[in-house]
């Protein structure tokens, strides 16, 4: 089964992270989108139709820079950046199950080490969140000069993927943790 189109929203959210770095993501959220200037008090995502469902506070909302599909919220305050994608699968790839398409999408990993030399996996396992089967991929990486901690999360429902990227700096392993957590509901 071949899922061009989940696999090439992965490779952009991949690109994007790579190419742009914590860094560069941070200056394109605060100059990307003149009319998200400050940030949210509360913002509820609900994605997959449903299943998936978090609140971020404290963020900003604006286009991933690139023009890569998703939305990134970054927290100045926690120095935090989310990736957000979420896509239908192709009709070619909806004659499988949520497993087959999940196991897929674990092909990220592979992805962003050949966008990044120096991303490493440090751990990854497949999570319940309500019923959901999420797929969680801890990871460190290098971008722009500065060493940083990234959570990826992968999960399908409903004739959809959704991929979550949270990029936080190496020595907030607690805020790291805790943003992840949120998604999680742990």
């Amino acid at each position: 089964m071949k899922l061009k189109k989940p696999l090439s929203l992965v490779r952009a959210l991949c690109l994007a992270t790579a190419l742009c770095g914590t860094a560069g993501v941070a200056v394109a959220a605060s100059t990307n989108d003149a009319a998200a200037t400050a940030p949210a008090a509360k913002q509820t995502l609900t994605l997959l139709g449903g299943p998936l469902t978090f609140t971020l506070e404290g963020y900003v909302a604006s286009a991933v820079p690139g023009g890569a599909p998703g939305t990134m919220y970054y927290s100045k305050a926690e120095k935090r950046v989310m990736i957000v994608g979420e896509d239908d699968i192709p009709l070619v790839g909806r004659g499988g199950t949520d497993d087959d398409v999940l196991d897929g999408l674990k092909g990220i990993k592979d992805q962003q080490k050949k966008a990044s030399p120096e991303y490493k996996v440090i751990s990854e396992k497949t999570e319940n969140v309500n019923g959901l089967k999420v797929h969680h991929i801890e990871a460190t990486d290098n971008m722009d000069g500065n060493d940083v901690q990234q959570a990826t999360l992968l999960a399908t429902a409903n004739n959809k993927i959704v991929v979550i990227q949270v990029i936080s700096g190496s020595r907030d392993k607690a805020g790291h943790l805790a943003a992840v957590n949120n998604i999680l509901h742990k």
